[in-house]
């Protein structure tokens, strides 16, 4: 199974027993691998590429195997702390092996706890165990925004609303934690209660939920004004291409669709191989795959195109990555498609994640990706045709808040990107 995740950067939008966690980079479960027009092909532009938290020295090290082994003694035997064994400087070196063997590749190299892995291989399946809750975390105060609910969820049918806040977590307060802290309070086993300290207005109140199996938001859409289509991919799981067909299925009549894959921070590579197989006409190139000593390898779009030959405008912002990217370039190539909005992560590298004997996991690159035309985007994001900032003042906040509206002529009317794309799809006389 091929996957990509973006897993790094700033998270503002989380689903307990949905989406748990992200930072820029491909991951996939185990022995899998991971990544990330007849207009003008989409331009580059500096984006936020990864820098190494310190120099990697240059110098060769000779004789690698016989200086490993003195430090590990060394440290075994005469480090301060007491306590330290062995397997902490196993864990420790292969941690160390992962992020530093190559300083552009840091933030994509990585050795995951059994937690960690357990963590990715639920979000990649599509479903999680827990509340269903979509919320925005503030570091700083600890205080968890609520953007809304998934349908059918606990966190539905007790009627949690958007603009709720959370202040704890089965009485844990998450001032300076990380959002990864709040949703692995919030997930559990399906059967057992988490109860959540709620600030309503100038209320507050307790509500205990029942953790069960909560399906994550994959896909989602529906119709514009003027017989535009409005179609969002959040993010590329097993589910993706099965949900998103039926995305698509509602859409007939549409003259032209906006395709929305802001903040969509990748996902799994064949699962988003497939998905632009719904946009493009079958033996059209979507993306081209470098791997060690191979020649490159062109992807071509297969099986059934649902969107036929109609306008097409995709919205892109710095929080779209890895799968998001190549799918927004692929359209842009592939069928001439607009992209509206800012300019992309930058994030278009391949990697693999493989189980180790004692459950944990390494993460490690094998691949780099172009687009079909050969233009690599890695470390710079894709520029769009037309740059339109989010602006709002509220920054990717607001942004959440819009993309959980469920009224789409509301989310349109707020929306200077989304507007800008319904415009350039307005027909002419």
């Amino acid at each position: 199974m091929n996957s990509f995740h973006k897993l790094s950067v700033p998270v503002l939008l989380a689903i307990f027993g949905a989406c748990g966690h992200t930072d820029p980079v491909s991951t996939a479960p185990a022995s899998s691998a991971v990544a990330q027009g007849t207009q003008a092909a989409p331009a580059a532009v500096p984006a936020r590429a990864p820098e190494p938290d310190e120099p990697i020295p240059t110098e060769k090290f000779a004789d690698g195997e016989r200086a490993f082994r003195t430090v590990k003694d060394t440290l075994l035997t005469s480090y301060y702390s007491a306590g330290l064994t062995e397997d902490d400087l196993y864990r420790a070196a292969a941690e160390g092996m992962l992020a530093r063997i190559e300083p552009n590749m840091q933030k994509w190299n990585k050795l995951l706890s059994p937690a960690e892995l357990a963590d990715m291989e639920a979000d990649m399946k599509g479903e999680v165990v827990g509340v269903g809750v979509k919320i925005h975390f503030d570091a700083t105060n600890g205080h968890i925004g609520v953007l809304g609910t998934v349908a059918g969820s606990p966190a539905e049918r007790e009627k949690l609303l958007p603009g709720d806040e959370i202040l704890s977590v089965g009485g844990k307060l998450y001032k300076g934690k990380q959002m990864r802290d709040v949703v692995r309070d919030v997930r559990g086993k399906a059967g057992e209660n988490v109860t959540l300290t709620v600030l309503r207005d100038d209320k507050i109140f307790s509500v205990t939920l029942k953790r069960e199996i909560v399906p994550i938001d994959v896909a989602s859409g529906g119709m514009l004004a003027n017989g535009v289509g409005y179609v969002r991919i959040h993010t590329f799981h097993e589910k993706t291409p099965a949900v998103l067909k039926g995305v698509l299925g509602t859409l007939s009549g549409a003259r032209a669709v906006v395709l929305d894959l802001r903040m969509n921070a990748g996902g799994l590579f064949d699962e988003a191989i497939t998905s632009a197989g719904f946009f493009l006409k079958p033996g059209t190139p979507i993306v081209k795959v470098s791997k060690r000593g191979l020649p490159s390898e062109t992807v071509v779009a297969k099986g059934e195109r649902l969107v036929g030959d109609m306008p097409l405008v995709v919205l892109v912002n710095e929080d779209t990555a890895s799968g998001a990217e190549l799918l927004a370039a692929a359209l842009a190539e592939g069928r001439g498609a607009q992209l509206v909005g800012t300019h992309t992560f930058g994030k278009w590298s391949v990697q693999k994640l493989d189980k180790l004997p004692n459950g944990y996991a390494m993460k490690y690159t094998t691949s780099l990706f172009t687009t079909p035309s050969g233009r690599s985007f890695g470390g710079v994001g894709v520029s769009p045709d037309v740059e339109v900032a989010f602006g709002g003042g509220g920054g990717d906040h607001t942004l959440d808040k819009l993309l959980a509206q469920s009224d789409l002529a509301k989310r349109a009317a707020e929306d200077p990107q989304l507007r800008t794309a319904i415009g350039l799809l307005r027909p002419r006389p």
